[in-house]
């Protein structure tokens, strides 16, 4: 397929599957479990001695300081209660939460692959607290080897970008493999999945570069110009996942129909 052809695909399955739209609509269901994933991964990371303070040093390179620092308010605040019963409650309902946002997501890739879902209720759940608990414990991994090298070693500190953004890579190909129902290779989902991967890294430059220059937001919002900031990165974070969930599908088609000739 020439390049014209396959840019002209992209964007008719793009348009096709409304994925703009779609974009706000994961975003809702994502904002709803957003913050109870947030208890329920700073609590796995206190089992690791992980303090939030090492965490979000971590994740700088990930998340616009606007909202980042919206973030780490939201956390501080749920943790300075020191309420283990609370905690422990609160728990049980961010896992629940946490995997409502998880099939939000997963139903807005498939969407995107135009893969029908196969799966039922009690399965789906399942494979949502399988990719919560995998994601969550890989971060925690990636962290503690991260700060355990930066003790150990200068060159080993600057490659902890490089660290992280391979768990990164990790977690949107397991994404993607639970959004194909795992039926096609690696190579197949990897473009795309690299694509989601830099793009989120560019989205969250673009935007701390942007918006300590030109902070518009802060000026004519106020103190709610840090909501509307992380509102804007999270739409646009999903949209960059579903847009890489789509230049996958282009190339799962062209390889099917390549394959198609070479069988006749």
């Amino acid at each position: 397929m020439k390049w014209q052809q396959f840019i002209k695909s992209y964007w008719e399955l793009v348009n096709k599957n409304e994925l703009m739209a779609l974009g706000g609509q994961v975003t809702y269901y994502l904002l709803l479990s957003f913050f109870p994933l947030l208890i329920f991964f700073f609590t796995l990371a206190g089992f690791a001695e992980l303090s939030s303070e090492k965490i979000f040093s971590e994740l700088k390179y990930f998340l616009p300081a606007e909202a980042l620092q919206i973030v780490e308010n939201i956390v501080y605040e749920i943790f300075s209660t020191h309420n283990p019963t609370l905690l422990s409650f609160g728990m049980l309902g961010a896992i629940w939460a946490s995997t409502n946002g998880i099939r939000a997501l997963l139903r807005g890739m498939k969407k995107a692959y135009g893969v029908a879902e196969k799966q039922g209720f009690i399965k789906l759940i399942l494979s949502s607290l399988v990719v919560l608990f995998t994601i969550s414990l890989t971060l925690i991994i990636t962290l503690l080897i991260n700060l355990s090298g930066k003790s150990l070693s200068v060159i080993f500190s600057k490659m902890s970008f490089i660290v992280l953004f391979l768990f990164l890579v990790f977690a949107i190909v397991l994404f993607n493999r639970m959004a194909t129902n795992a039926q096609y290779p690696l190579n197949l989902i990897l473009p795309g999945s690299l694509f989601s991967s830099v793009g989120w890294l560019l989205l969250s430059l673009g935007f701390s570069l942007y918006f300590r220059h030109f902070n518009s937001y802060s000026l004519v919002y106020g103190s709610l110009g840090g909501i509307m900031i992380f509102l804007l990165w999270l739409y646009w974070s999903c949209e960059i996942l579903l847009l890489g969930c789509a230049l996958n599908a282009v190339i799962i088609e062209n390889y099917s129909l390549e394959k198609s000739k070479v069988a006749k």
